[in-house]
């Protein structure tokens, strides 16, 4: 575990941040809607000035279209490093992101741990892969889009997100599919698609096996031939 605070990477008691989970299990398509989920998520952390606390990926190594169960499981919850080369990836977005354990850090303040969003936000749109009749619509908030075909705009969520000024962690539910717009923004839309082109690269981390790296086909022209290096000591 990284314990050096620099830059008060955890002990800031002003910085604001994002999170949302995967809760679903796709099967073989769990990473390509994973990491799309991912976009979306970054996107929000960009336009809204916000830090992204990671969510833990599936990395379902061994698991076949018929052992879907086995992908649900803990054992297969994993690190951001079990997806994307971290080396590439920092060259991008080392600001702004957070490890999936961030807020059990003992270095981060009490009251950013204690500012956390009560319900979940859950965007409601459609041709999202969570439909909301599989949510508990209790225990989150439904926010419906201006256009609930093509999901939520950039500026929709950052006047969403506004409304959580004093909340240091605001929670998103899950941010599969089309539920939010950031290609077509004006303002981040362009920008964003060149940084992910150079941020996203397959990894070949050890827990997967080599099957598994058809993953990279969603990268045309990226090479994986090499190990990735490993990011410090932060487990991500």
């Amino acid at each position: 575990m990284w314990t050096i605070d620099e830059d008060k990477y955890y002990s800031s008691t002003t910085a604001r941040y994002i999170t949302y989970d995967n809760p679903r299990n796709f099967g073989r398509n769990t990473s390509s809607y994973e990491l799309e989920a991912l976009k979306s998520a970054l996107a929000i952390a960009v336009a809204s000035n916000r830090i992204l606390i990671l969510p833990s990926f599936r990395c379902c190594s061994g698991c076949s279209a018929k052992s879907r169960v086995r992908c649900s499981s803990p054992k297969f919850r994993c690190s951001l490093l079990s997806l994307l080369r971290l080396n590439v990836f920092d060259r991008v977005f080392a600001n702004r992101y957070r490890e999936h354990s961030f807020l059990y850090n003992r270095l981060v303040p009490n009251r950013i741990k204690r500012s956390v969003s009560v319900k979940p936000i859950f965007l409601h749109v459609s041709g999202v892969q969570e439909a909301p009749q599989l949510v508990d619509e209790k225990a989150v908030q439904v926010v419906k889009v201006a256009n609930h075909s093509h999901g939520a705009t950039l500026p929709e969520i950052v006047q969403l997100i506004s409304k959580f000024n004093k909340t240091a962690v605001v929670r998103f539910h899950s941010l599969y599919g089309n539920m939010v717009n950031w290609e077509d923004d004006a303002e981040f839309g362009s920008k964003l698609k060149l940084q992910f082109k150079a941020a996203f690269e397959c990894s070949e981390y050890q827990q997967w096996e080599g099957r598994m790296l058809n993953l990279a086909n969603m990268w045309p022209g990226k090479n994986v031939g090499t190990t990735p290096r490993y990011r410090g000591f932060r487990q991500f």
